[in-house]
C-alpha cells in the first residue's frame, strides 16, 4: 500500500513538473507579445506627435507668410498716392499750377509728398506744412518713389518733406544773385572808351548766333539745364546753361555743344539716362525759355566753369554754387 502510494505521488510530480514546464513558454510568449504591443503604441503615440509638430510649424510658417504679404500690402497701399522728388535738388511747390506762381516750398531731392489732386501737367500735394503745386514730371510715385525714398533716407517711417520758402529770404536772394550778375556782366563788359560801333557788332553777333542755333542744339541744351537745374530759379537756369556755354568758348574743353555735355565724367545725367529720358519727351517751357536767352548771351555766373549742389566757395545760386 505504501509503496503503491509513492508511486502515484511520483507520478504526480512529474506530471507537475510538466505542466509547469509547458506553461513557461505560453507565459513568456504572452509577455513578448504584450511588450510588442506596447512598443507599437509608443511608436504611433511619437509618429502623432512629431506629425502635430510638423502640422504647427507648417501652419505657423504659412501664418508669417500671411502676415508677411499682409505687410506688404499694407505698405504698398500706403505709397499709393505718394510721390518723391526725382531731382537733384529740390523741386519748387507752388502757390498754383503755373510755372510763374510764387513758390511756397521747395520738396528736397527724394522727399515725399502726398497727392491730392492733379491739374494738367501739375500734382496738388501736401508735404509737411506745405500744400500747393508741383510739376508732375519732377516726381515718381508708387513704387517708384518708394524705392527712391528709401535708396535717399533709409526704409521706415517717411521724414523727409518738403519745407516751407520765406518769401523774405527768397527775395533777399534773388536781389544778391542779381547784384552777383551785374558784377558779373561788368567784368565781361568792353572798357570805358570803347567804339559804339565795337558794342553793336557785338549785339548783332549775339543775334546772329541765336537765329544760328539748330533745333536740335536747343532741345539738348534745354534738356541738361532740366536735368541739372530743373527745380531752380530762372538765374539757376541760364548759370547751368552759360557754364556749358563757357566751356565751349575755353581751350580746356571740346568746341562744341554736344561734345561738351557728353564729356566723360562731367554731367552726371549723360551716363544715368535721365537726359535721354528728358530729350525724348521734352523739356519744359521753363527750361527752353532759358536755354534760348542762353544761347542769345544770357549769363548769370561770368565766366565760371563749374557748378555743383548746395554751399560753397563761390557765387551761389538757389541751392547751387557756380566756380
Amino acid at each position: 500500500m505504501k509503496e503503491r502510494m509513492r508511486r502515484i505521488l511520483c507520478c504526480m510530480g512529474t506530471a507537475g513538473v510538466m505542466t509547469v514546464m509547458m506553461a513557461v513558454p505560453a507565459m513568456a510568449a504572452d509577455v513578448t507579445e504584450d511588450d510588442q504591443n506596447i512598443e507599437v503604441v509608443q511608436e504611433a503615440e511619437q509618429t502623432v506627435d512629431e506629425a502635430d509638430v510638423q502640422d504647427e510649424s507648417e501652419v505657423q510658417e504659412e501664418t508669417e507668410v500671411q502676415e508677411e504679404a499682409q505687410a506688404e500690402d499694407a505698405q504698398d497701399s500706403s505709397w499709393s498716392d505718394k510721390v518723391a522728388a526725382n531731382v537733384l535738388t529740390y523741386a519748387n511747390i507752388r502757390e498754383g499750377a503755373d510755372v510763374s506762381s510764387q513758390c511756397i516750398g521747395r520738396l528736397p531731392s527724394g522727399a515725399v509728398a502726398t497727392v491730392v489732386g492733379n491739374d494738367e501737367g501739375w500734382l496738388q500735394v501736401t508735404s509737411g506744412e506745405v500744400n500747393g503745386y508741383i510739376r508732375e514730371d519732377l516726381v515718381v510715385s508708387g513704387d517708384e518713389a518708394r524705392n527712391l525714398y528709401e535708396v535717399m533716407y533709409g526704409a521706415g517711417d517717411i521724414s523727409a518733406e518738403a519745407v516751407t520758402v520765406d518769401a523774405e529770404a527768397e527775395a533777399a536772394a534773388a536781389e544778391a544773385a542779381a547784384q552777383a550778375s551785374q558784377v558779373s556782366a561788368e567784368a565781361v563788359q568792353p572798357e570805358q572808351g570803347q567804339a559804339a560801333e565795337e558794342t553793336e557788332a557785338d549785339s548783332s553777333q549775339a543775334a546772329a548766333q541765336e537765329v544760328s542755333v539748330s533745333t536740335s542744339d536747343l532741345d539738348l541744351m534745354a534738356a541738361i539745364i532740366e536735368c541739372e537745374a530743373g527745380g531752380e530759379s530762372y538765374e539757376g537756369k541760364v548759370g547751368v546753361g552759360a557754364v556749358i556755354m563757357n566751356r565751349i568758348r575755353s581751350g580746356e574743353f571740346p568746341n562744341t555743344l554736344s561734345e561738351v555735355i557728353y564729356q566723360s565724367g562731367q554731367f552726371e545725367p549723360t551716363w544715368t539716362g535721365k537726359l535721354s529720358n528728358v530729350l525724348s519727351r521734352g523739356a519744359s517751357e521753363a527750361c527752353y525759355a532759358a536755354a534760348q536767352d542762353v544761347f542769345a548771351g544770357a549769363n548769370t555766373i561770368g565766366d565760371r566753369l563749374f557748378f555743383h549742389a548746395g554751399g560753397g566757395s563761390g557765387l551761389t545760386i538757389g541751392n547751387q554754387t557756380f566756380y
